[in-house]
């Protein structure tokens, strides 16, 4: 009978303890993870995407060359309403020698 009083007054306590502090570690270096993420500088289009419309929020869906043989990017920025289907801006990414720009394109 003591020995079982003793298992749930000290083990018990004491594994809810240390389990809390693994959850506790692991939320911390995930959100050590997601800043370093954040912090990572890109280069080339996605470093350009990244830093025009934001982290993750646009999506390329083609890419072409066009007459000159200059590589274009089209690419969507979905925009989302509470119970409505999302709605949708493209644009058209392209370099030149000073870097990207982009254009929206009209539907």
């Amino acid at each position: 009978m003591l020995f079982k009083l003793l298992f749930f007054v000290v083990l018990i306590p004491i594994t809810i303890i240390l389990l809390g502090a693994f959850i506790n570690g692991v939320i911390v270096l995930n959100n050590k993870e997601k800043e370093d993420k954040k912090r990572i500088v890109k280069e080339g289009i996605e470093g350009y995407l990244e830093q025009t419309f934001g982290i993750g929020t646009v999506k390329i869906f083609k890419t072409i060359f066009d007459a000159d043989g200059i590589l274009r990017f089209i690419i969507y920025l979905p925009h989302y309403e509470w119970f409505k289907s999302p709605r949708y801006q493209w644009y058209e990414v392209y370099a030149t020698d000073n870097g990207y720009h982009h254009i929206e394109i009209e539907r």
